[in-house]
């Protein structure tokens, strides 16, 4: 789990600092496509890697890949609501002790939001993919992050 909240971390780092070049508050065009196109080799890569790992047919990923897509973007939600709460109340200068207490509340109830969305996904993926393949699909997630974390440690450089 907390290796899944760092990808998602990562991957919203990664949207937002290359994407973006500002001149003065526009974003230009091109920086925009960029973003796309990146996003879109990002999508890709993971694909291509999961239908390796758990060696998907055509059916599989047909009825796989939105599913696991739509599973991602409620993560991110989540993800993005914690992380905005978490923003607001680090820049507030006079945040009272209980507002702190239902932050970190709020913040870290968002991971058990996620392991339910996890849990609802996994059972519409039992119905898609085998139990050898449902268990590669963790693996095959572990090594998408760590290819990510490369590739970032990589260009950090």
């Amino acid at each position: 789990m907390i290796r899944k909240t760092l990808l998602i971390v990562l991957f919203s780092l990664f949207i937002a600092s290359p994407g973006y070049s500002r001149k003065g508050e526009e974003t230009t065009l091109s920086t925009i496509q960029a973003r796309k196109t990146w996003m879109e080799e990002v999508r890709k890569f993971k694909f291509e890697l999961f239908t390796k790992e758990l060696g998907l047919t055509k059916e599989q990923q047909d009825a796989f890949f939105p599913l696991y897509e739509e599973k991602e973007k409620a993560i991110f939600k989540i993800s993005k609501e914690a992380d905005s709460l978490l923003k607001k109340i680090a820049e507030d200068k006079s945040v009272t002790d209980t507002e702190y207490e239902s932050a970190a509340f709020a913040i870290t109830k968002s991971t058990l939001k996620k392991g339910e969305v996890e849990m609802e996904y996994f059972a519409k993926f039992e119905k898609i993919l085998s139990k050898k393949q449902l268990f590669l699909l963790k693996k095959a997630e572990e090594s998408f992050s760590q290819a990510i974390l490369n590739h970032h440690r990589g260009t950090a450089k």
